[in-house]
């Protein structure tokens, strides 16, 4: 008999930067230094010039990143927001084995929407995980319940009611500071039991809405006269209800912005700090992408939902691999890769053209809001928000090459020039 292989396998790590637009990062161009610990490590890491989100809010995006699929095809979308993934990449690690761990302070991200599935642990802002044959039958109620337009009509409105309630305009800026999530403790004591090789996600929440810096931040982008405005803290809210901000508010929210990316950015340097601490940074196939960007008042949007224009799809991307490879991919790339990046560069499966190590640009990238039973072609015409029950599920899309970008909305389509990267 011949000797038996052992295979060398990497660990890997994914930083989810929550809500990071591509124009205001530091690294990608932008004239303020928002994110100083993500240009450092972008300097010994592959920089992607042009990534791409296949979708525009938490859920989709993430079942994206874990399934290598489009949301059309993974199904978790705003109809059936739990992720029903047979195969997700935890899954197909563990199998291979590797520990799997999970820290996610995202409402949306966590067991009970389907994300816990084939991880060992899985952390939220809580330490309750939900156990897998509670999701298994509870996904599916919860799906049928969205997707069905009797049922999804009143469960909306009293979402809408909720947000809106908690949604209102504040004029004292930087007092709705989220707490403190812990991720940085919770990883540090991770690393401190796990075994080779082992898969660590982790979502730093920190520029998700309500702007909500820490006071330091605030202080270095916000000017002082900011205060006098009324900025809106949440999305639907703002979509749905009547709130609306005037030009000193657009450009205080955007100053508020800046803010967070830097107070995300330091959460980051503590993160990549731990890593480096346990030994796990240079020897890791180290992967930092957000999950989508954000609006700031373009299209009369704030937030991330109900679009698919280019404030909420262009994102950052950069990975650190222990073999290297090119110092910067030009070009545009579907984060969705990052699937497929992952297990060809551990060797689980072969990926050798979809993972993003090979350097290969994407000549078409796709992705789609699905629209809640909003018409979203009058919305972007109007500024109106009207309901039809046969749009339920209709898709907001696009398709992007080169610099000429399609959208489309049912029998509606758009044509648009994306600036060159």
């Amino acid at each position: 008999m011949s000797p038996q292989t052992t295979v060398t396998r990497p660990n890997v790590v994914l930083v989810v930067l929550d809500t990071v637009r591509r124009d205001r990062v530091s690294a990608y161009g932008y004239d303020r230094e928002t994110m100083p610990t993500f240009d450092s490590f972008v300097r010994d890491a592959t920089r992607f010039e042009d990534p791409v989100t296949q979708g525009t809010w938490s859920i989709p995006s993430h079942a994206s990143l874990f399934t290598g699929l489009y949301p059309r095809a993974h199904g978790a979308t705003t109809i059936r927001p739990v992720l029903q993934a047979s195969r997700p990449l935890a899954v197909e690690l563990s199998e291979a084995g590797y520990e799997t761990y999970a820290v996610s302070p995202n409402e949306y991200v966590r067991p009970v929407t389907g994300f816990g599935r084939g991880f060992d642990e899985f952390y939220t802002d809580s330490v309750v995980t939900a156990p897998e044959p509670v999701v298994s039958w509870f996904g599916p109620v919860i799906n049928r319940v969205t997707s069905s337009v009797t049922l999804r009509r009143p469960v909306e409105r009293a979402f809408n009611w909720i947000h809106q309630q908690s949604g209102v305009a504040m004029s004292d800026l930087g007092v709705a500071r989220p707490p403190e999530y812990g991720v940085t403790d919770r990883v540090e004591a991770l690393l401190s039991r796990a075994s080779d090789p082992f898969f660590l996600f982790v979502n730093l929440p920190h520029a998700h809405l309500p702007r909500s810096p820490d006071p330091e931040q605030y202080e270095r982008f916000v000017d002082d006269d900011a205060s006098a405005s009324e900025v809106v803290t949440d999305e639907r809210a703002h979509f749905y209800g009547d709130q609306r901000m005037d030009e000193d508010a657009v450009t205080a929210m955007s100053q508020l912005y800046d803010a967070d990316l830097r107070t995300l950015d330091d959460r980051l340097r503590e993160l990549l700090d731990v890593l480096s601490s346990a030994g796990v940074l240079s020897e890791s196939l180290v992967i930092l992408v957000a999950d989508h960007g954000e609006h700031l008042g373009e299209c009369g949007l704030v937030g991330h939902q109900h679009s698919v224009f280019e404030p909420v799809v262009s994102v950052p991307l950069a990975i650190r691999s222990p073999e290297g490879g090119p110092e910067t991919v030009e070009g545009q790339v579907e984060t969705r890769r990052i699937y497929h990046t992952i297990l060809d560069e551990t060797g689980v499966r072969p990926f050798p053209e979809l993972s993003l190590m090979s350097g290969v640009p994407d000549r078409i990238a796709r992705g789609s809001f699905v629209s809640p039973m909003v018409d979203l072609a009058r919305f972007l015409r109007e500024d109106q928000v009207v309901y039809d029950p046969a749009l339920l599920g209709e898709a907001l899309s696009f398709e992007r090459t080169g610099n000429r970008k399609v959208v489309e909305f049912g029998s509606e389509r758009w044509e648009f020039s994306v600036p060159e990267h």
